[in-house]
């Protein structure tokens, strides 16, 4: 099951000093696990702070990150200053789709089929039960295609040891490149296109660079093998 994150508020800062992604700009399950849930759950005091330590700490203590990302966590430790009630209006302006002026939610399939709940959302339920994952259960009953989902439960596929699949069932790695390359990629640079065109609050959009330049990097360095 996708982990419950309600305690994630901690989790940057027990992450930080690991250097989640090293030079290689490649994350660890725990940086994916973070992400998701910026984009699930609306933040309150003690998670803006502690994500705004996470990414200032990552950033001064990385040997290297590329500008994208180390920009990205820039605009994440100033934007998680402002007040809880800002932060709030802006989770709700930003990824809740209550006005014409904001995008779409970050759902999959609003932005691959144009619709809700697709054939791609079933797609991307199925690819979660083969990982053992319920998504009934999961982050209250949220569609398994939303952004947040998505990376979390690439999470999840990065946290699972290969060995334990079975002969005949596709391989961890392998699913990730579905996940990464079938889904996230296929959609994420549209929607984080239309996000900075709404002028987002500093905090998420941050966290929206981030989430893109993770996912570029972590395809383009599973593409090398493929």
């Amino acid at each position: 099951m996708i982990r419950d994150e309600t305690t994630a508020a901690t989790e940057p800062e027990r992450s930080a000093s690991e250097s989640p992604t090293g030079a290689s700009a490649v994350p660890d399950a725990r940086v994916y696990r973070v992400l998701g849930e910026q984009f699930l759950s609306r933040p309150d005091r003690e998670r803006a702070d502690a994500v705004g330590a996470w990414a200032s700490e990552w950033r001064v203590t990385a040997e290297s990150l590329p500008l994208e990302i180390e920009a990205a966590l820039d605009r994440i430790e100033s934007g998680s200053d402002a007040d809880e009630e800002t932060l709030a209006t802006a989770y709700t302006q930003t990824f809740r789709g209550i006005s014409e002026r904001v995008p779409d939610p970050p759902y999959e399939s609003l932005y691959v089929d144009g619709q809700f709940y697709s054939d791609t959302t079933t797609e991307i339920r199925q690819g979660y039960r083969w990982a053992g994952v319920d998504v009934a259960d999961a982050n209250g009953n949220e569609p398994p295609d939303h952004l947040g989902m998505e990376l979390q439960f690439l999470g999840e596929l990065l946290a699972m040891d290969d060995t334990e699949t079975d002969a005949d069932e596709p391989d961890v790695e392998d699913a990730k490149w579905w996940l990464l390359d079938e889904h996230l990629t296929e959609w994420v640079p549209t929607y984080h296109a239309r996000i900075q065109r709404s002028d987002p609050h500093e905090y998420y959009a941050g966290l929206i660079d981030l989430t893109l330049a993770i996912v570029t990097a972590h395809h383009d360095r599973l593409a090398v093998t493929r």
